[in-house]
């Protein structure tokens, strides 16, 4: 068992450039595809891709959960009048897969989502899914060096 981090635009921007060519980037982290066409100006985007988290039916399936959540009206997730938000619902929902892949598994992975967006963190407790700030992630892998 051991602890993946999905992690956000906003996290890989005030994260060090250098961080997500560590090795503990590729071997612990990943971003989703949504996440990737928001970072299309990352230096390492290659890393990135390589790493994604893929977009299948079952995210979409739960994307569609997640969204069933969301209250009508509340723009705080997704604003799609001001473009802001639209990988977030895909966020949530990947860990959600991930999450689901590993139920019956022995030793399963704990999947937790790297992000500075309050309504993020919000609706990924509303669904169990752990977040995390980017700093806090900093903290960990210094303390793993």
């Amino acid at each position: 068992m051991s602890t993946r981090y999905l992690v956000d635009n906003n996290a890989l921007i005030a994260l060090k450039r250098d961080f997500v060519a560590s090795a503990f980037f590729r071997a612990h982290c990943q971003v989703t595809t949504d996440v990737l066409h928001e970072a299309s100006e990352h230096p390492h985007l290659s890393q990135l891709k390589a790493g994604a988290y893929p977009l299948t039916p079952a995210v979409l399936e739960n994307v569609r959960t997640v969204m069933a959540s969301v209250e009508v009206g509340d723009i705080g997730l997704v604003d799609l009048y001001r473009n802001k938000g639209t990988a977030d619902p895909g966020l949530i929902a990947s860990a959600l897969d991930a999450i689901t892949a590993d139920e019956d598994a022995l030793f399963s992975d704990h999947w937790v989502i790297v992000t500075n967006d309050g309504a993020v963190e919000e609706a990924a407790a509303r669904h169990g899914v752990a977040t995390i700030k980017p700093d806090e992630l900093a903290v960990l892998v210094d303390e793993m060096s």
